[in-house]
């Protein structure tokens, strides 16, 4: 069920990144353009992350994120902005850390709010009762974001999966709560 719950949110999410880029044209490397502006933010993070596969849990989590406008590939009106977020939990005998990298397709909504959604990739290490696992991720991140001068805050949903080394699975879906400073 989860797998196709996956799926379905990867099409959706592709189909949608798709069409504006095939639409007004695609930039490869814009961060070696003339003009390119990375417009950095940085944010601290918490929120909660329910985890299944061997364990059935809910926990806090928490971290940093770095945000940028992306400098690998862009659309003509500047609309992929790159996440790159370091995550932390330590509860109910899990000690979990993940780096992982989301491009996200963003869309202005007015009023200095905006909505984003991409693939997620992760390298996530887990130490469960069974010693230190270092794992692959994969999944969708989608987030609604405020920005206003040097302000910024936001609220992301992003679900991720884990291969199975030795029968560890940590497929988890993860609500954060942003707050940080716009460069």
């Amino acid at each position: 069920m989860h797998k196709k719950i996956f799926a379905g949110l990867m099409f959706a999410t592709l189909s949608a990144a798709a069409m504006p880029v095939l639409a007004d044209g695609f930039k490869l490397f814009p961060i070696l353009q003339p003009g390119f502006k990375a417009e950095p933010t940085v944010a601290v993070t918490a929120g909660m992350m329910k985890v299944s596969g061997n364990r059935d849990d809910q926990i806090g989590v928490y971290g940093l994120e770095f945000s940028m406008n992306c400098g690998l590939f862009q659309t003509a009106d500047q609309r992929i902005r790159t996440h790159l977020a370091f995550n932390r939990a330590d509860e109910s005998g899990l000690k979990y850390t993940s780096l992982e990298l989301s491009p996200r397709y963003t869309v202005p909504l007015g009023g200095g709010f905006s909505f984003g959604a991409g693939p997620a990739l992760a390298w996530v290490k887990a130490d469960v009762s069974r010693g230190d696992k270092d794992l692959f991720g994969y999944g969708a991140a989608a987030g609604v974001a405020y920005r206003s001068g040097a302000y910024f805050s936001g609220l992301d949903l992003r679900y991720l999966n884990t291969d199975r080394r030795e029968e560890i699975g940590l497929e988890n879906w993860a609500v954060n709560f942003k707050l940080g400073v716009n460069f």
